[in-house]
């Protein structure tokens, strides 16, 4: 049976006006934010001049999940500290929407490798095959077959899913200011990778950012209800994900969908 979890839309992932910012923790037992107190430094340094620091901390749905201390702030207001809630909201983003990807790789990790059912050797698995396309594989081995038959299809519908999360989550890291470094080290690819999907985002990674299926994005640009490529990898259009990302801004009703035509 295939799996149900479905990849998130753009809506699905934290936002900052989704994040809560409370004095000394109160409210965060309620779900998201981030929160901070001022306490005696205890870091490094003579506590003679040392006297105070911001402490800020980072949860998640009742988790503590970040924690830093900012030596000689005495503020929120302080401009170190609100830089450091900032990024410290960068954070809480990318940790919630990481948990989406968890989840699917959690599915993808759990099918394995389906063809290992039939052998370890992928020329035993050939010759399981050629039985079967013969005629001459029992019927013990026949349902064997359709069953790793069956996993392929959900393993390949899983993958599937998490691709079309990815493209979103880099997608709304990317909205929110993320640098490219950041951005490669939540979703586990190498910065040039990273760089090469916002830089180049081809007619998939475009659909699945703005919530359409491929021809139905490609029926858009054809009619002038999607912005025009801003290049081409050989003959692959490819938008900038600024691009697309504007277009999800600009259209009414849910991402994706183009005005109607009066």
């Amino acid at each position: 049976m295939e799996m149900q979890t479905k990849p998130p839309q753009l809506d699905d992932f934290l936002n900052p006006a989704d994040i809560k910012v409370a004095v000394s923790g109160f409210g965060y037992e309620e779900g998201t934010c981030v929160a901070w107190d001022t306490d005696t430094w205890t870091g490094t340094g003579d506590p003679s001049w040392v006297r105070h620091g911001v402490v800020l901390r980072c949860y998640l749905d009742g988790t503590d999940i970040n924690r830093t201390a900012i030596e000689g702030a005495t503020d929120i207001g302080d401009p170190e500290a609100q830089t450091a809630v900032q990024s410290m909201k960068q954070h809480l983003i990318a940790a919630h929407g990481g948990r989406y990807l968890a989840a699917l790789q959690d599915e993808i990790d759990s099918l394995g490798d389906p063809q290992l059912l039939l052998a370890k050797d992928p020329v035993h698995q050939e010759a399981i095959y050629q039985r079967a396309r013969e005629n001459t594989a029992p019927p013990s081995l026949l349902a064997l077959i359709a069953e790793v038959q069956a996993k392929e299809k959900d393993l390949l519908a899983v993958r599937r899913r998490y691709a079309i999360a990815l493209w979103r989550y880099i997608a709304h890291l990317y909205r929110h200011g993320l640098p490219v470094e950041d951005i490669a080290h939540w979703t586990r690819e190498s910065a040039a990778s990273t760089e090469r999907r916002i830089m180049c985002v081809p007619t998939v990674g475009a659909a699945a950012i703005t919530g359409v299926e491929q021809k139905t994005w490609s029926g858009y640009v054809a009619r002038d209800q999607a912005p025009a490529p801003d290049d081409h990898v050989g003959r692959e259009p490819v938008w900038h994900i600024s691009t697309v990302l504007r277009h999800v801004d600009t259209r009414p009703g849910r991402p994706g969908r183009p005005p109607k035509q009066a």
